[in-house]
């Protein structure tokens, strides 16, 4: 089993195209039992679509890697510095905007390949604190972060149709020996 993590390049239409159905396959699966399945799908066409992911995958301060298995992309995250941070809450800061696996990979610990690689990131960029946002039910991906030093810092309101929700922001300091 041959684990990798690779970026993704707006210039490669298979690859967008790929983050497209992992992004729509997972957000279904962790949301949909929760919401309304046409919030669920308008939320997914919305932030999902390709000329979004292009313009996402083209902001030279936001980063997207795929976590590949065998070869296969299973999973994703995107970093975001400076501007491309949806939320300017610290100086000096990379937001952990999203790390999404297939929901057949969960609770494999491969989401910790990906966790590491953004710790690396922060760590070469120079970055003071890595924050990114939760939802307060997703005790799954909260404990995954805790084990990783993120800690709550506040909330913020995430909406998807007509539900609003509660997202935990959980932020880490990127103290030099890190």
């Amino acid at each position: 089993m041959k684990v990798e993590i690779k970026r993704v390049m707006a210039t490669n239409t298979k690859d967008v195209a790929v983050l497209q159905q992992i992004a729509t396959k997972s957000f279904t699966a962790m949301f949909g039992p929760y919401h309304e399945p046409q919030a669920v799908k308008a939320y997914t066409d919305e932030a999902y679509a390709l000329t979004i992911l292009r313009t996402e995958l083209s902001n030279p301060d936001s980063r997207t890697y795929f976590l590949k298995l065998d070869g296969r992309p299973i999973g994703y995250m995107k970093l975001n510095w400076r501007a491309a941070q949806t939320d300017q809450l610290f100086d000096n800061a990379m937001q952990l905007q999203r790390i999404y696996l297939l929901p057949e990979y969960w609770d494999q610990h491969l989401g910790s390949q990906l966790m590491e690689k953004a710790l690396d990131e922060a760590r070469q960029t120079g970055v003071a604190t890595v924050w990114l946002g939760v939802w307060e039910h997703n005790e799954r991906a909260r404990h995954f972060y805790e084990r990783y030093g993120f800690k709550k810092a506040g909330t913020h309101t995430f909406t998807i149709g007509p539900d609003q929700q509660t997202d935990f922001w959980y932020v880490r300091s990127m103290m030099p020996a890190d």
